[in-house]
């Protein structure tokens, strides 16, 4: 059963056991209640990948499904916090309404700390290739038209903000998916290459 633990408190598990001193964790973390013993649930913290033991009267059951951009509430997918729609940044619009970002506007400030310096920035934006002319992308190898038939973006790490190089907004887009880790990367790999 899905829950959340509205205050962020508990006993952390500890080799199978839960531990002497009570401590906190992020209010409305998200989780699978495991087992019920009392007044205390032991609950895996989906965000935190800990198990817990919460009193029970800190935890509410909630539809996991019944989460999102069309509901009151919605599940940061950084944090895993179950929050108002409102602390998630408007993305865009479509035939169904406002399409809100995954991340809560505080985990965003995290992820936007990282954003491109500007004065490198500034710098490297004198190298974008021109509209109308030949590129081809230093990832997919595509060959493409700039503003035509592709658009070119400055790709850049989101540890250090530090610009690498252009590449197709579509490379960028799965960078992104892959959350920019080397890690990521090798996984989707040896999953490639072991299911053949």
């Amino acid at each position: 059963m899905w829950v959340c633990c509205r205050l962020g408190s508990g006993y952390q598990e500890e080799e199978g056991c839960a531990s002497n001193r009570k401590r906190h964790f992020k209010p409305n973390s998200v989780g699978l209640q495991k087992s019920v013993d009392k007044h205390i649930a032991k609950v895996w913290l989906i965000g935190k990948d800990e198990v817990w033991f919460v009193p029970l009267s800190d935890i509410e059951e909630i539809e996991v499904l019944k989460t999102g951009d069309k509901y009151d509430e919605k599940i940061c997918n950084k944090c895993h916090c179950l929050l108002p729609v409102s602390d998630f940044d408007q993305n865009q619009n479509n035939l169904h309404g406002i399409v809100r970002r995954p991340s809560c506007k505080l985990c965003r400030t995290d992820i936007d700390k990282r954003a491109p310096k500007s004065r490198q920035a500034k710098q490297f934006e004198k190298k974008r290739p021109k509209a109308g002319t030949l590129f081809k992308c230093p990832i997919c190898q595509r060959r493409s038209i700039v503003g035509v038939t592709a658009k070119i973006v400055a790709d850049h790490n989101h540890h250090t903000g530090d610009i690498r190089d252009f590449i197709c907004d579509s490379c960028n887009t799965g960078l992104g998916k892959f959350r920019n880790g080397e890690n990521y990367l090798k996984n989707a790999l040896q999953y490639i290459q072991e299911s053949g």
